[in-house]
């Protein structure tokens, strides 16, 4: 009997480099969420079923064996075990051919999924974990042809054409923002609380969509602040509106008109602005709400074949 049937117990992990998301699911419904410290790199000596115990191990106390899905680094080369990536074009099914099932000793029915591989002309480009998110959010748009965006750390945006992913291609704008706010020269905001200005941050994206060189204009950062263009209270906000529009210039290049946005919260809100500005149409999904609708296709159809 399939546990979505059943009313079975299961787990989604996103198992990232510095931490880890986990997701105690009956059915459909959220029952319960955490998230922490170890990640994938922080994890000693390969012992990572006892890592996932420790983090599930609550879980188990209370509703017994549950399958767990993982994705995210742990399924790379400096994880748990190495799976191979799917490339690119690729299907539902072709993914859903690559999950790994993990050899376990005290834990019960461990898979981990695939990341994408997407062989451009100049060099290549990979999903470690957010496929997941993409699956889910094809599945609760209808997608079969069309764009995708999802922000983070590493903004993806994705291409799907007659159902199968195409295309692939990276911006580390959040990792180059996190750098910069809290280790460059150019912000210098310590002791200085940053809020969140809509105006600064999309005088930060019209600065960034007039200049092609992003070395450049980051320079203005501290210009803007020293001549009072900009409070000390919203560097970040306009720091944060350069590196976006400055992303927002390559889709612009493309002739984007319309995508899905896979993202949460303010910087959801913050993409939104950003285009508005470029009239570009979008449809805002929630990444927590369409990385939970992934895991839980993949799983229901591993259980369908099973």
């Amino acid at each position: 009997m399939s546990i979505f049937s059943s009313g079975q117990f299961w787990v989604a992990v996103d198992w990232a480099a510095e931490s880890y998301s986990a997701f105690l699911m009956k059915k459909e419904s959220l029952v319960d969420s955490k998230t922490g410290e170890p990640g994938v790199l922080q994890v000693k000596d390969g012992a990572f079923e006892a890592a996932l115990k420790t983090i599930v191990d609550p879980w188990l106390s209370a509703h017994g064996e549950f399958p767990i899905i993982l994705s995210g680094l742990v399924g790379a080369r400096e994880g748990w075990v190495e799976v191979a990536y799917v490339r690119t074009p690729c299907s539902n099914r072709s993914i859903l051919d690559g999950v790994v099932k993990v050899p376990v000793n005290q834990l019960k029915n461990v898979s981990i999924v695939p990341g994408i591989l997407h062989s451009g002309d100049e060099y290549s480009e990979v999903l470690n974990g957010e496929e997941v998110s993409i699956i889910g959010a094809i599945k609760d748009q209808g997608i079969s042809n069309g764009w995708l965006l999802k922000s983070g750390a590493h903004c993806k945006l994705v291409r799907v054409e007659d159902d199968a992913i195409t295309q692939l291609s990276t911006y580390i704008t959040g990792e180059l923002y996190s750098v910069l706010d809290q280790h460059s020269s150019l912000c210098r905001h310590a002791g200085v609380e940053q809020k969140v200005s809509s105006i600064d941050f999309m005088t930060g994206v019209r600065t960034a969509l007039q200049s092609s060189c992003l070395s450049k204009i980051l320079f203005s950062v501290s210009t803007r602040r020293l001549v009072n263009q900009i409070e000390a209270e919203h560097v970040s906000s306009y720091l944060s509106g350069l590196l976006i529009g400055h992303e927002f210039r390559d889709f612009k290049s493309m002739g984007l008109d319309d995508l899905v946005l896979i993202s949460s919260g303010q910087l959801m809100e913050l993409y939104q602005l950003a285009f508005d500005e470029l009239s570009i149409q979008t449809v805002l999904v929630d990444s927590q709400r369409t990385y939970l609708l992934g895991a839980q296709f993949i799983l229901e159809s591993l259980e369908d074949v099973s």
